[in-house]
């Protein structure tokens, strides 16, 4: 079994469209679904400064390992 994580827009006919990366094969598929919530640019921008902080001192070879940690702690 595989797992895929699509990000998807369902409009107001309530038509959900998916294309997987599989060819000639039969699947069965299920479909768990949660709503994304979106954010306010403050609400991001507070996360943004909040971050920082945290990781004032640190050194990143990145910014990609930056937000990775952002990632992990939720």
């Amino acid at each position: 079994m595989e797992s895929i994580t699509v990000k998807a827009h369902i409009g107001q006919d309530g038509v959900l469209s998916l294309q997987l990366p599989v060819q000639n094969q039969d699947i069965e598929a299920m479909v768990i679904y949660q709503p994304i919530q979106k954010r306010s640019h403050q609400d991001s921008k507070r996360r943004f400064q909040a971050m920082l902080e945290q990781h004032q001192d640190q050194i990143f070879s990145n910014s990609t390992e930056l937000l990775r940690e952002d990632r992990l702690r939720g």
